[in-house]
């Protein structure tokens, strides 16, 4: 669900373009996508904490987030 937002979040920035041809492949878009989907998983797990049983897995996809999020924030 997160990689599917991600994605869609990724293509959506390119709404904002003026002309087709000024379409580029660009790693600004690319972080700023990564950013916004790890601290989407992150909100997302903590206000679904109690729903999830499995305490490891969900220190796990946390600590997750946040690495992608730090990595993505200071490339």
């Amino acid at each position: 669900m997160i990689l599917t937002s991600t994605f869609i979040m990724y293509w959506l920035m390119y709404l904002n373009l003026y002309e087709a041809s000024h379409v580029e492949i660009s790693q600004t878009r690319l972080f700023m996508a990564l950013n916004m989907g790890s601290l989407m998983a992150v909100v997302m797990l903590l206000f679904m904490w109690k729903m999830y049983d499995d305490k490891k897995k969900n220190t796990m996809i946390l600590g997750i987030s946040a690495v992608v999020f730090f990595l993505s924030l200071f490339l």
